[in-house]
């Protein structure tokens, strides 16, 4: 991940060596002018996937696309108040993730509709494997989700939860899954608009 950022923090630089955002010989109001605008250019170019220099950017972008790839970007009924309380782990969740964590800012309403797909595409798994759980008190399922073979070999009551875990969607999974698709985006982005940025980059700077 940090090599794509860095890639596309490049091309944010070549970007900003174009005629429109250099300030020399400008006075110091005009010099604020042309950094604000570049600013403003900036998030446009996040908002728009056009530039992918930050991890925020980075997730919201691959989050957004994976969710449409399920399906899920729509609007989804309100989120119960139990949904919120669990943060995601609910029910189901296996360990697993990345070796450290990645803190992230995303807009309200991605995180949002996250949080509401995973519920209600889970809400019916998660109400069977409680019941499983009453059921079956001195079982412990697995911490990891079995391999085909492992699976096949389990007794019938923890297969059943294998089953129903197998319908349970985390947050931290899309997380992940959507970082993964935007550290492809990024790279797919890079290649397409600057193959090689060493030539580009030179002395070019940023309004400052």
């Amino acid at each position: 991940m940090k090599d794509v950022l860095d890639i596309e923090k490049s091309r944010r630089i070549i970007l900003s060596s174009a005629p429109a955002w250099q300030t020399r010989g400008l006075t110091p109001e005009e010099k604020a002018e042309v950094r604000d605008r570049w600013r403003l250019e900036v998030l446009r170019l996040r908002d728009a996937a056009e530039l992918i220099d930050t991890i925020d950017t980075l997730a919201a972008c691959g989050i957004a696309r994976d969710l449409g790839e399920r399906g899920w970007a729509r609007e989804w009924p309100p989120i119960p108040s139990e949904a919120r309380a669990l943060g995601g782990r609910w029910p189901g969740s296996r360990n697993g993730g990345f070796p450290e964590g990645i803190p992230l800012r995303l807009p309200s309403d991605l995180a949002d509709q996250v949080l509401a797909a995973c519920w209600h595409t889970s809400a019916t798994s998660i109400r069977k494997i409680r019941q499983w759980r009453e059921k079956y008190p001195g079982l412990v399922p697995p911490a990891a989700a079995p391999d085909p073979e492992a699976l096949h070999k389990l007794p019938g009551p923890l297969a059943e939860y294998e089953r129903l875990a197998a319908n349970v969607t985390t947050v931290g999974a899309v997380y992940r899954s959507g970082i993964k698709r935007g550290i492809e985006a990024a790279q797919m982005l890079s290649a397409a608009r600057y193959p090689d940025l060493r030539n580009e980059l030179g002395a070019a700077t940023e309004p400052s």
